[in-house]
């Protein structure tokens, strides 16, 4: 089995590289002229000339790859245009971004999972068709219409970008209270570092946990009442730190993205898990669970559902770079301060450094991802185990 994630490892890491590569170049020949050609027309051409040097872009196309490449490998992805390094917006974009990507995809997929194992097991009922339906339309609808439904609906003084470069008018944390933020000094970037760093704390300590409790005691807590006490703890611990009262502006704040986001995705996981569930019913171990006279709770999630789960996570890995996608449009589309809208702030800007430290970002993130998601599919799947073992026998 490491042997396997290794392999997979060094290929993603491969992609990554190559994907990159390829959006430097594309987007430097269909960027029309450069930062200093469109934004800085107010410069002498002395001064113009001298701005070109310090950011590096008089040089050659093939000279400034390799010296993006050189900074990727150093830790410097670069300066912005306008003056300040682009490592350092990270710091302000990424837990925004990751706070409503990460959550957002874990109750969306436990909230497919969940319908699409009813559903199957109800067969082909009226309720069970209309989930389906409804799913099948929340995950097809186009991510911007969506958004202004969910913020009409919802939020009616919300701010809904009309595309493009929303967050041009406003780059701040949308509908938060602001008395809530009058006596202290603590910013809203500072608080969703702290509100994300608490989510992935307890997420790990709680599946860490989990895990040895079913080894030892041959019992686990279940996924949904999981993620319920996954959120219980993690506002325990912003209550035991002291900015309750903060977080939860900000965790309403982040709503109608949230809100958006897992209904623009739990409906393909619903789908998926329905039709590879229905298949999953017509094996012969399953007529035999029942026959023995298992309950059918015991027949859905313990013979059933674990072989139906194989198909939904291997597309899961497929869409993660697709999810990203869905997150980004969101975010710019209700002016959520995360990377989203920040990409096509630098976009419009034509801040390239941005643009491909924002790239490679986004690229790692789906390959942690995916690779976890690989990790948890050779752990639940004894054929990919037994793949790698398999040569070293032989």
């Amino acid at each position: 089995m490491g042997r396997y994630l290794l392999k997979q490892a060094v290929l993603s890491v491969l992609k990554l590289f190559l994907f990159v590569s390829i959006m430097f170049f594309l987007i430097q020949f269909l960027m029309p002229g450069d930062f200093v050609d469109q934004f800085a027309l107010g410069l002498t051409r002395t001064e113009r000339e001298r701005l070109r040097v310090s950011l590096g872009i008089d040089l050659p196309l093939w000279q400034q790859y390799l010296n993006w490449i050189r900074g990727v490998f150093t830790g410097n992805l670069g300066t912005s245009g306008y003056g300040y390094p682009v490592s350092n917006v990270f710091r302000f974009i990424l837990p925004a971004t990751l706070f409503v990507f990460l959550p957002g995809t874990l109750i969306a997929f436990f909230i497919g999972l969940r319908l699409g194992k009813v559903t199957a097991w109800q067969g082909p009922t009226s309720l069970s068709s209309a989930i389906t339906l409804g799913g099948i339309t929340l995950s097809t609808s186009f991510p911007p219409w969506l958004a202004w439904l969910i913020a009409y609906l919802f939020g009616r003084q919300a701010t809904v970008s009309r595309g493009g470069t929303g967050g041009i008018r406003t780059f701040t944390f949308p509908n938060i209270t602001r008395s809530v933020w009058m006596n202290t000094d603590l910013r809203p970037h500072m608080i969703t570092n702290y509100m994300f760093f608490s989510l992935i704390a307890v997420m790990f300590l709680l599946i860490v946990g989990n895990a040895i409790l079913k080894r030892l005691k041959k019992r686990s807590i279940p996924g949904i009442p999981l993620v319920i006490l996954i959120a219980i703890l993690t506002i325990g611990s912003w209550h035991l730190f002291g900015f309750e009262i903060l977080a939860l502006d900000l965790l309403q704040s982040s709503g109608l993205p949230f809100i958006t986001y897992v209904l623009l995705t739990f409906g393909e996981t619903m789908t998926i898990m329905r039709s590879s569930m229905t298949e999953v019913l017509k094996e012969e171990y399953v007529t035999t669970a029942r026959a023995k006279g298992l309950p059918d709770v015991t027949i859905r999630e313990k013979h059933a559902a674990r072989n139906a789960l194989l198909p939904v996570l291997s597309r899961l890995v497929i869409t993660l770079p697709y999810l990203l996608t869905g997150v980004v449009i969101i975010e710019d589309s209700l002016n959520w301060p995360g990377v989203g809208s920040w990409m096509w702030l630098s976009l419009y800007w034509q801040d390239i450094p941005v643009v491909m430290g924002i790239l490679l970002v986004v690229g790692f993130i789906s390959l942690v991802a995916r690779l976890f998601l690989d990790i948890l599919a050779a752990y639940l799947d004894p054929r990919i185990r037994y793949a790698e073992i398999q040569p070293r026998i032989n």
